[in-house]
C-alpha cells in the first residue's frame, strides 16, 4: 500500500478527542513502563522471577508507545495515512509482536505461578537464571514468528481506515485467521487452567495455615508470608484480567467481520483504543498493589537516589540475588 488513504469524515470535536486520547495513552505507556524498568534496575530487591516477567510485559508496552502510537496520532491528526507501505507493514508487525509477546508472557507467568503455588519445591529447582532468560528468549522468538508470517505471504497486513491502524486483512487468509484464533485459545486455556488450580491450592493452603496453629499461637510469620503469596498471585491475575478485558472489543469485532452485520466506526475505534490501553494499565496496577514499587517510584525522584524499602512488607525475606550465579531466589513474595 503506497499513497494516501483518507479516514472517514469526522467532526472537529472527534478529531481533537481521538488525537488527545492517543497522545495521553502514548505518554502514559512510555513513562509508566519506563518507571517499572527504572524501579527494578535501581532496587535489587525487586529483581525476582515474577518481576522479570512483568518487565517483559513492560518491554512490549514500551514498543507500542514508541513505534505504533506516533503513527496512530499522525493518522488521527491528519485524517489520512500518508506513509509508505513499508511503514504500514512495520506498524502492523510491531502491533502483533507486542500482542503475542504479552499473551505468551502472561501464559508463561501463569505456569510459573502454578509451580510456585502448587509445586514450590520444583519451582525453586526449575526457574534458574539461565532458564529464566531462555524462557523470555523463547517468548520473543515465538512472538517474532507469530507477527512475521504475514510479511512472508501467510496473510497480509494493510491499512484499515475505520481502525486508523495497519492490521491483518481478515480476507487475505482463512488459515491465518484460524491460527490467530487457535493461538488465543491455547494461551487462554493455559492461563485459565493454571489459575483454577492456583486458587484451589491457595484455599487449601489457607486452611492448613489456620489448622496448624491453635488460636492465639505465634503463627504471625507464616500468615504474613501466605498473605503476600496471595497478594502477588492476585496482582498478576488482575493484570491478566485487564489484558483480557481490553481485548474483548477486538475479539468480538473479529467474529462480526465474518457476518453481514454492519460494524460502526465507533466500535472499531473503541477496539483500537482498548488495545492501546493494555500498554497503559499495567504500571498503574503495580503502583497501586505494591508498596515496594511505590517506594521505588518515590526513590526515583529523590535527590540522593536512595531507596528505603519497608522491610515489614518482605516478611523477613532477603532480596533476590543470584545463587552462586545460577538461580534467583524464587520465593513468590516478590515484595508484594
Amino acid at each position: 500500500m503506497n499513497g494516501t488513504v483518507v479516514l472517514p469524515p469526522r467532526s472537529t470535536f472527534l478529531v481533537v478527542l481521538e488525537s488527545g486520547i492517543a497522545v495521553i495513552f502514548m505518554l502514559l505507556a512510555i513513562t509508566g513502563n519506563l518507571t517499572v524498568y527504572m524501579a527494578i534496575y535501581r532496587n535489587k530487591s525487586l529483581r525476582t522471577v515474577p518481576n522479570f516477567f512483568l518487565l517483559n510485559l513492560a518491554t512490549a508496552d514500551i514498543l507500542n508507545g514508541v513505534a505504533s502510537f506516533p503513527l496512530l496520532i499522525s493518522v488521527l491528526v491528519n485524517g489520512a495515512w500518508r506513509f509508505h507501505g513499508s511503514v504500514c507493514q512495520f506498524q502492523a508487525f510491531q502491533t502483533y509482536l507486542s500482542y503475542s509477546c504479552s499473551l505468551l508472557t502472561l501464559a508463561v507467568t501463569s505456569l510459573t505461578r502454578y509451580y510456585a503455588t502448587v509445586h514450590p519445591v520444583k519451582h525453586r529447582g526449575m526457574f534458574k537464571v539461565k532458564r529464566l532468560f531462555v524462557l523470555i528468549s523463547v517468548v520473543w522468538v515465538a512472538a517474532f514468528a507469530f507477527a512475521g508470517t504475514p510479511l512472508v505471504g501467510w496473510g497480509r497486513y494493510h491499512f484499515e481506515p475505520f481502525y486508523a491502524l495497519c492490521i491483518h486483512d481478515h480476507n487475505s487468509s482463512t488459515s491465518y485467521n484460524m491460527f490467530l484464533f487457535v493461538f488465543l485459545i491455547v494461551n487462554s486455556t493455559v492461563i485459565v487452567t493454571c489459575y483454577s488450580k492456583i486458587f484451589k491450592a491457595m484455599k487449601a493452603r489457607n486452611r492448613q495455615v489456620h489448622s496448624l496453629f491453635a488460636p492465639g499461637s505465634s503463627s504471625r510469620q507464616l500468615e504474613i508470608m501466605n498473605a503476600q503469596e496471595v497478594k502477588l498471585t492476585n496482582t498478576i491475575f488482575i493484570v491478566i484480567c485487564l489484558f483480557a478485558i481490553c481485548y474483548v472489543p477486538t475479539i468480538l469485532l473479529g467474529f462480526f467481520m465474518f457476518t453481514p452485520l454492519h460494524v460502526p466506526r465507533f466500535a472499531r475505534m473503541l477496539s483500537t483504543f482498548s488495545v492501546g490501553l493494555t500498554s497503559v494499565v499495567n504500571p498503574i496496577v503495580y503502583w497501586v498493589r505494591s508498596k515496594a514499587f511505590r517506594q521505588a517510584l518515590i526513590g526515583l525522584f529523590r535527590k540522593n537516589g536512595t531507596l528505603r524499602i519497608d522491610v515489614s512488607e518482605s516478611a523477613g525475606v532477603h532480596p533476590t540475588q543470584p545463587n552462586g550465579g545460577e538461580s534467583f531466589r524464587t520465593e513468590t513474595i516478590s515484595r508484594y
